[in-house]
């Protein structure tokens, strides 16, 4: 099943099943509701795909933990920190905490914070949480970092902070597993970021060192998951400038630049920097 938020007025929200380009309005107003097993009723109303405006799949998520677990890019990293991969990451998978309330949907603008010169994106797939620690669908997730805010502010010991506070990209569809070439834990597909038209970069999504089910289990360990809780996969190898190195004409990203997550299955997140 592939499901989408959408404004059905403008102060109201729906979700809706996508099928051959059309959504098939559900009586759930939110998807935490729908995940909660709640409208899951079609009304009957049919809407071409596009004339609608798409939101996040959950646009406030009860929570968003951001996992760390493709290795070439953590390797990347602790690199560039003149180190190796610490022994614990191995262990266990390492997550933190992100902001719930900045999550941007499909088409959302993206602004770059005063202070920032090291705009970044990162690619990403996150699961969705539904009922009984099960995950309920995949969806795209840009994690867009403020590079010299985050580089600064972890030479304390504590972070990321306001390098990522400002917004995460999450979207457009939510996509339930069979759906997906998921197996062993892992999805088997290759994801690409497009900028502003012109493809930059393409990993593979099954190359992760934590599977899924290692990350659900660990995320709820000694408390609960609630239905619409967001896990991020972390960045895929070579899924962002901080891998890749500087655009041309050694700069970052900027106000007027279009960067697209796609990936087969999971459609396109797109989102423009302002």
């Amino acid at each position: 099943m592939r499901l989408v938020t959408f404004r059905d007025s403008p102060h109201s929200t729906r979700v809706g099943i996508l099928e051959k380009e059309q959504v098939h309005g559900l009586a759930a107003e939110t998807m935490i509701e729908w995940l909660n097993g709640e409208g899951r009723v079609r009304t009957g109303t049919v809407h071409p795909l596009k004339d609608l405006h798409l939101l996040a799949p959950v646009p406030t998520p009860p929570s968003f933990r951001d996992f760390f677990s493709y290795e070439e890019h953590v390797a990347k990293g602790f690199e560039l920190r003149g180190t190796e991969i610490p022994e614990a990451w191995y262990e266990q998978p390492i997550f933190y905490f992100s902001n719930p309330a900045s999550i941007r949907g499909p088409g959302d603008e993206v602004a770059r914070p005063a202070d920032c010169k090291l705009l970044d994106f990162e690619l990403e797939i996150a699961a969705i949480m539904g009922p009984d620690k099960e995950i309920a669908g995949f969806t795209l997730l840009n994690d867009w970092s403020a590079r010299d805010l985050q580089i600064k502010e972890m030479t304390v010991g504590l972070g990321p902070a306001k390098g990522k506070d400002f917004a995460t990209s999450l979207g457009p569809i939510l996509v339930t597993p069979d759906e997906l070439p998921y197996e062993g834990g892992r999805l088997h597909l290759e994801a690409t970021v497009v900028l502003n038209g012109d493809e930059l970069t393409r990993s593979d999504a099954s190359k992760q060192h934590h599977t899924w089910p290692q990350i659900v289990e660990h995320a709820a360990r000694d408390t609960e998951l609630r239905p619409g809780d967001v896990l991020g996969s972390g960045t895929l190898g070579k899924g962002c400038l901080l891998e890749l190195g500087p655009l041309e004409g050694d700069r970052w990203l900027e106000p007027g630049d279009l960067v697209a997550l796609d990936a087969p299955g999971l459609g396109t997140l797109a989102n423009p920097v302002v």
